[in-house]
């Protein structure tokens, strides 16, 4: 890895600018070339985990057996029991260790309902998750009891945040649409198969969205709504509609 460099190009105005050689020391640039060599050299633990024959089984079908979630190298493993979720442990331990890569323990947790911390043989030592306390998985907070209004209220914060962010930048009207929708509305999209969103809590950050659009002059205060979420080929903004999103995604998993 002490030979891993890259350069970072940017387009302002049609003029091409590009960085002097970038070093890697630690982790992979989101969206860099060496980010599907990863998936790649990852790929073979999950399948090592899927062959282990370990998991959880759903409910009363011992055939569904679930041992693992992976994201990029983000890793979720389940286990029916802490001996299980031991040996999935070592085993990841073991591989990682194969391909020179380390598992980041201040960010891990251990939930069961035997309260222990768990030692791997190298020494390292993950922590029990404490009632109360939580890890985020995919950015999601994961802990023993879900609190669905202060998980709703950081996201709506967040989405708030991000809104103003781009409001505050120097891009033009339609490039704020496509951030806006590219950038801050998947924070909310990304829990609608996890928490339950009612019509009302959607519609009005639809109508918080169309006031701050108001605000920055980027929709007329006497424009109709609607024409927020019309596609801009016939006259419309083309703002994605978060109570539409959110029946899409719930569609999509009852299809699922």
């Amino acid at each position: 890895m002490q030979t891993w460099r890259t350069h970072l190009h940017v387009n302002v105005g049609g003029q091409q600018y590009q960085t002097q050689s970038v070093r890697i020391e630690k982790g992979i640039l989101q969206g860099d070339s060496l980010s599907p060599v990863v998936c790649l050299a990852l790929n073979p633990l999950s399948k090592m985990l899927r062959n282990s024959g370990y998991g959880y089984s759903l409910g009363r079908r011992p055939t569904v057996l679930v041992s693992h979630l992976f994201y990029m190298d983000d890793l979720k493993l389940y286990a029916k029991n802490s001996d299980q979720l031991q040996s999935m442990l070592e085993l990841v331990s073991s591989f990682s260790k194969s391909i020179t890569m380390e598992i980041g323990v201040d960010k891990c947790a251990v939930l069961h309902t035997k309260h222990d911390n768990i030692q791997l043989l190298d020494g390292a030592e993950i922590q029990e998750l404490e009632p109360e306390k939580h890890y985020k998985y995919l950015g999601m907070q994961q802990l023993l009891n879900i609190n669905t209004t202060q998980i709703k209220e950081a996201v709506t914060a967040t989405f708030k945040k991000w809104l103003k962010l781009v409001m505050k930048t120097q891009l033009n009207a339609k490039n704020k649409t496509q951030a806006i929708n590219t950038w801050a509305s998947p924070v909310l999209v990304y829990t609608y198969r996890v928490l339950k969103w009612s019509k009302t809590s959607l519609d009005a950050l639809d109508r918080k969205v169309w006031a701050t659009l108001k605000e920055n002059r980027m929709h007329h205060p006497h424009a109709s709504m609607a024409r927020l979420y019309l596609p801009r080929r016939v006259g419309g903004r083309g703002l994605l509609n978060l109570a539409d999103l959110c029946r899409g995604q719930e569609s999509g998993l009852r299809d699922y």
